[in-house]
């Protein structure tokens, strides 16, 4: 089964493919005209065919696998410079020891470096490029420009000079465009790399100002909203007189001021983007609690503070079960805790909102096979059909954000059970 590759090694891929098909069918095409000369050098019946051998090998081990990109291509240069550098220090050797001439003998070995130098452009990374085309030329050139210095005679050939040229002006400038490339390629991925964490840092930002929103929904529905639907509702049933009026006005004119101050920054001094990272909750009722405490704590805070509030069932309840079980759990951050105490909030204020008739509550928080469920259970009159809140889209948001579960629903002796549930691995 073929392994995933990421673009970049794809076209790179299909590129050695290419390089290897057509460096096959050449080799083996030199091979057969070196075979039909008359009297062909022992290096050009030899090189030619392990030529065409080894790149075939390599073209179908990158065929069949394409993980092995980078070891093809290491050994398909590795190969390559061998190829090049053996006849050139061979044909030298044999030019000076002899009455051959260089200009005569040696095969056509500058456009092969001139070609293995493109590939390695192509295939190699910026920062082994330079050192390896610097190594082959010098594994290359050094030995055909020292025996033309040391034979003017045919330095001045045509053959001479253009070996010369070849060799040295030319790849002394091919050198300085690596160098260029290598400038160039580092300004590239010195953007892409700016690009990608200034994408990562405005999604970052995004996530971090719908946390924020969300929190600051969160304190208005259980601070201000609780009281001004009570409010609402008193006056539609009864009439409520002017002084008594003004003066539970004037406590939600409070309540919207003190939510307000806690999302600007006079409570959050660095602006709203850092807000969720804040260790402390403001509570609807106006207590600020500190969310490094252990979560069983926190619970319990939260309702001691919650059913003290001025809410119309609170005062109705007369017995009252409460438990919550220690939760152990180093990764549960921050933004858990306070998330999970808003939902207890809520629920609660529910209760003491819309739960007619209750006298009993019961607010747990229990391990039971493998999960933490913290539930919130009254007596009242149940949920009204079709009765859906937006402190339940919130809930069923947070159940997901904790891979749990969220269910609220009527009970068939009477009463609302609400209750959130998670795995305490899952968190």
């Amino acid at each position: 089964m073929f392994k995933v590759l990421e673009p970049q090694n794809i076209l790179k891929r299909r590129v050695t493919l290419a390089i290897l098909s057509v460096t096959t069918m050449g080799a083996t095409i030199a091979t057969f005209l070196h075979r039909l000369q008359p009297n062909p050098h022992i290096v050009d019946l030899i090189a030619p065919p392990l030529l065409a051998i080894a790149s075939f090998i390599l073209l179908i081990r990158l065929y069949k696998k394409p993980e092995s990109l980078q070891t093809v291509i290491n050994l398909g240069l590795l190969g390559s410079v061998m190829f090049v550098v053996l006849p050139s220090w061979l044909f030298t050797i044999q030019a000076a020891s002899s009455h051959t001439t260089l200009v005569g003998s040696l095969p056509p070995l500058t456009s092969a470096l001139f070609v293995l130098t493109m590939v390695m452009l192509i295939v190699l990374r910026p920062q082994r490029l330079l050192i390896a085309t610097m190594v082959t030329w010098i594994a290359i050139a050094a030995p055909i420009l020292t025996y033309l210095i040391l034979h003017p005679t045919e330095l001045l050939t045509s053959r001479g000079l253009d070996l010369f040229i070849s060799l040295g002006p030319a790849m002394g400038i091919q050198i300085v465009l690596i160098l260029f490339y290598n400038r160039l390629q580092d300004m590239v991925d010195r953007l892409y790399t700016e690009r990608l964490q200034y994408y990562a840092q405005i999604v970052e930002r995004q996530a971090i100002r719908q946390q924020a929103i969300e929190q600051a929904f969160t304190q208005i529905h259980n601070g201000p909203l609780q009281t001004l639907a009570l409010l609402l509702r008193d006056v539609q049933i009864e009439k409520i007189p002017s002084q008594q009026l003004f003066q539970r006005l004037d406590d939600l004119n409070a309540e919207i001021r003190a939510v307000g101050r806690s999302l600007t920054d006079e409570v959050y001094p660095n602006t709203l983007e850092t807000a969720t990272s804040e260790q402390t909750l403001r509570l609807g009722e106006g207590t600020c609690i500190d969310l490094n405490r252990p979560l069983h704590n926190l619970l319990h805070e939260v309702y001691a503070l919650t059913l003290k509030r001025n809410l119309p069932y609170f005062k109705t309840i007369k017995v009252k079960v409460r438990n919550f079980a220690p939760l152990e759990q180093t990764n549960l951050t921050l933004e858990m805790k306070r998330d999970l105490c808003l939902w207890l909030e809520e629920a609660l204020c529910n209760v003491g909102k819309h739960a007619l008739g209750t006298t009993r509550i019961v607010v747990t928080g229990q391990h039971q096979e493998g999960k933490y469920i913290l539930k919130v259970q009254d007596n009242g009159v149940g949920l009204k059909p079709g009765q859906e809140q937006q402190g339940t889209k919130q809930s069923e948001v947070l159940a997901k954000r904790l891979g749990g579960q969220f269910r609220r629903e009527s009970l068939p002796k009477g009463g609302v059970i609400c209750e959130l549930s998670w795995s305490v691995e899952s968190v």
